[in-house]
Order: structure tokens, then C-alpha cells, then sequence
């Protein structure tokens, strides 16, 4: 039997993004009709030169974040509303990061490392790989940014398992270098509820689900990892949906507790 836990989820994008459906009013609306006590808004980062695409033109920026602040607003006596962004670390956006993090009206940032940077400052799309050869620069990526102090919490960090590549070393040693990063750092893991909505895939290794994958989450059990569960939702009606409730039965089933408090 799943226990029952504070209903949270700070992990919510909304129409801005470009490839999700529904205003960031009627995912507020969701989150009070499904009894949701904490909603962190937290689409995807706008950069200055609008690189990687897929999400809402910098332009947009105060915008958002406006938008977001008048609901925080109207909605005070129903749920706590957090504003933010989930984005990439890039080394030559730490100054954005801290302009980002300095204004009263952005209370986060999420770590959603979609592209990771090779030592010559190449940006490279998880999604597109040939090979396992870069998945241990992507993690050090991922460690590299839990270093920095600008980013609550890991989205997604074994996304790059998505891709249909057969399991080798590079694949153990890119999730040893999660997971002891952020044993060393205290930072936290977001298990992605999201990764359930695309259903189980055929792989190298057999049927599995592209993320979450069980063999990263159980590196995470041995180490006693601090892990919240993140929606990720694309449609006010995944805010907090039985995919949600199904992925917080899973971490019950491996024995990792569920994070509910903001960091």
C-alpha cells in the first residue's frame, strides 16, 4: 500500500514552452482540484540568443514570470506557488544564472541537462547519440553544475538513458558519477514522472521505460540520496495524475523515500 504523501510538484511547464498544452492558470486550477499544496512553475529556460529552441522566446522572460507572480498572487489562500525555470548549465551563462536568480519574482532553478558541453565548449543534444562514449562528460556536466549553487535539484539525470544504446561501462561509470556527486554536494535527484508517459520501449537489453531508469535508482538507494518526484507535466491534467501516484509507489517499492518540502 502506498503511503500517502504531501501532494507537491515543482516541476510544471505551461504553454510558453511551445510543445506543452494549457495556460499557467489552468494548471493552478489543476493543482487546487487535485488537493496539490505547493506548485512550482518551472519552464523551460529562455536563453539570451534563443539557442536550442523548444521553449519560450527570451522576449517572453518577464512576461512569464510576471504571469506567474499575479497567480502566486489570487491563488495565495488556496496553494503556495513557486517561480522558476528548468534549464541547461552551460559554463558561460553563470552570469545569467545569478541575474536570473537575483530578481525577487524567480525563486528557483531546475537542472534539466537536455544538451550537455564537451571540453571545447560544443553543445551536444542527448537526444541524438550515436554512442555511449560522451555519457560520462555528460554526467560530469550534470556534477559539474551541482557545484556551482545555482540549481535545487536534478531533473530528469538519467535522461540520457533514452537513447538505444547497449549497456557498457561507460554507461556504469556515467551513473557512478551522478550519484557520487551528489553524495559529496547533498544535492538532490528528481525522479521524472514523465518518463512513465512515454510508455516502455524496446532496448538493446530488452522492454524498459527510457527513464526512470531502475539500475541508476538503485545506485541512488545504496547511496541514501535525497530524491523528490517530478511531474514534468505538459497538460494541466498530468499536474498531479495517477502517473505521478505511480511513480511514487515505484520509489516506495525500491525503498527510497519521497522529498516533499522545498528545498
Amino acid at each position: 500500500m502506498t503511503k500517502t504523501i504531501q501532494r507537491v510538484n515543482y516541476h510544471t511547464h505551461c504553454d510558453r514552452c511551445r510543445h506543452a498544452r494549457g495556460s499557467a492558470e489552468e494548471y493552478v486550477e489543476e493543482a487546487v482540484r487535485a488537493g496539490v499544496s505547493k506548485l512550482g512553475f518551472s519552464d523551460h529556460m529562455p536563453f539570451y540568443d534563443d539557442r536550442f529552441g523548444l521553449r519560450m522566446p527570451y522576449q517572453e522572460l518577464d512576461e512569464y514570470l510576471g504571469e506567474i507572480t499575479a497567480l502566486r498572487e489570487a491563488y495565495r489562500d488556496s496553494l503556495t506557488i513557486t517561480r522558476g525555470f528548468e534549464g541547461e548549465y552551460v559554463r558561460e551563462d553563470r552570469a545569467y544564472y545569478e541575474k536570473l536568480l537575483s530578481r525577487e519574482d524567480c525563486d528557483y532553478l531546475l537542472l534539466g541537462q537536455h544538451f550537455y558541453e564537451k571540453e571545447n565548449g560544443e553543445l551536444i543534444n542527448v537526444y541524438q547519440l550515436p554512442d555511449t562514449r560522451d555519457y560520462e562528460i555528460y554526467a560530469a556536466n550534470i556534477v559539474e553544475a551541482m557545484r556551482t549553487g545555482y540549481f535545487r535539484y536534478a531533473a530528469h539525470p538519467d535522461l540520457i538513458f533514452l537513447n538505444d544504446l547497449p549497456w557498457d561501462a561507460h554507461c556504469e561509470r556515467a551513473c557512478d558519477i551522478i550519484v557520487e556527486g551528489a553524495a559529496k554536494y547533498g544535492f538532490a535527484l528528481e525522479y521524472n514522472a514523465n518518463g512513465f508517459r512515454r510508455g516502455k520501449k524496446q532496448f538493446a537489453e530488452g522492454e524498459r521505460y527510457q527513464y526512470p531508469l531502475d539500475r541508476f535508482w538503485e545506485k541512488v538507494k545504496e547511496a541514501g540520496l535525497s530524491v523528490y518526484v517530478g511531474s514534468d507535466c505538459h497538460d494541466p491534467e498530468q499536474v498531479y495524475d495517477g502517473i505521478v501516484e505511480m511513480a511514487c509507489g515505484k520509489l516506495e517499492e525500491l525503498g527510497i523515500a519521497v522529498r516533499t518540502d522545498w528545498v
